[in-house]
């Protein structure tokens, strides 16, 4: 019970820095131009200097112990796993790596702060295990639940895609009506990959970083359709419309999938918690009126 409520401390703790990060960032990177700027002119002043240096340079080096601490999680990885849960524009690879060795070293500091005797260190091994696990616990959970809302939009907006080249207009321009038109995490990636164009990238690269972002069958099936479309120079409507249906019969296959799992795992709960309840309604009554009897 003590455990679970330090990790709901724990989790409200990440919910505060979380809310409270994307300001410290902001202050950072106006302190960062403001140092730039003092140095230059030769105006610094040794306090504000010494101050802004330091909240620079912190992160940068928790970001290293966590790199030494984990060697075989890179920034790279974790960057992606920050684009596929949606926080890429919040939060960065450094800070998330410091954030994570902070709430570590605080979760030790607590153990050994609240525990008593030899207990302190077992309280700060648990405190320190829930304080790895629990970031990248979250991180999972939402990149999985941003993918499954990405590929549940998915079939319905590439029928609106058909639709909107079918009534003549090109690839580029009806990706960038259906995007003003609408919201949502497929939204949010389509505005990235029309970015990626407006720069000038080629469609198949845009394309195929959006399949690695979010890291699905359906949306690689997707971005491999539209570059061969291009390549071969099938008609794009015919192929989108194609996909809707394989997008929309993908989706079925896996909430059968789903469904034949359901008894599997409905099986241990009621192993748990229902049998031996009614072990006890079915056998208690005998065994009271056997005890009555002698």
């Amino acid at each position: 019970m003590f455990i679970v409520l330090i990790a709901g401390l724990t989790c409200l703790a990440l919910c505060g820095w979380q809310l409270t990060r994307s300001r410290f960032t902001a202050d950072r990177d106006r302190r960062a131009a403001l140092m730039t700027v003092r140095l230059a002119t030769g105006a610094a002043t040794p306090g504000p200097v010494r101050e802004s240096v330091l909240l620079v340079h912190v992160p940068g080096f928790l970001a290293g112990v966590h790199k030494k601490l984990r060697p075989n999680e890179s920034a790279d990885d974790i960057t992606l796993k920050l684009l596929r849960a949606g926080a890429s524009s919040r939060l960065n690879a450094e800070l998330y790596m410091a954030g994570r060795v902070a709430l570590t070293a605080l979760a030790v500091l607590a153990g050994f702060a609240l525990g008593d005797g030899s207990g302190r260190i077992v309280l700060a091994v648990a405190f320190a295990a829930v304080s790895i696990v629990v970031p990248g616990f979250l991180l999972s959970r939402a990149a999985s639940r941003r993918t499954e809302r990405i590929d549940s939009d998915l079939p319905h907006f590439v029928d609106q895609l058909a639709i909107a080249i079918e009534a003549g207009m090109t690839f580029d321009a009806a990706l960038n009506y259906i995007v003003e038109a609408s919201e949502g995490p497929l939204i949010e990636e389509m505005k990235r990959v029309l970015t990626e164009l407006k720069v000038g990238q080629s469609r198949a690269s845009a394309l195929r970083s959006f399949a690695v972002r979010v890291g699905s069958d359906e949306s690689t099936a997707f971005a491999n359709a539209v570059v061969s479309s291009d390549q071969l120079g099938s008609p794009l409507a015919g192929i989108l419309r194609s996909q809707a249906a394989d997008l929309r019969h993908r989706r079925q296959m896996h909430a059968e999938e789903r469904a034949q799992k359901a008894p599997v795992k409905m099986l241990f709960p009621m192993v748990l918690f229902i049998l031996p309840v009614m072990f006890v309604v079915i056998l208690a009554p005998a065994f009271l009126a056997e005890n009555s009897i002698l």
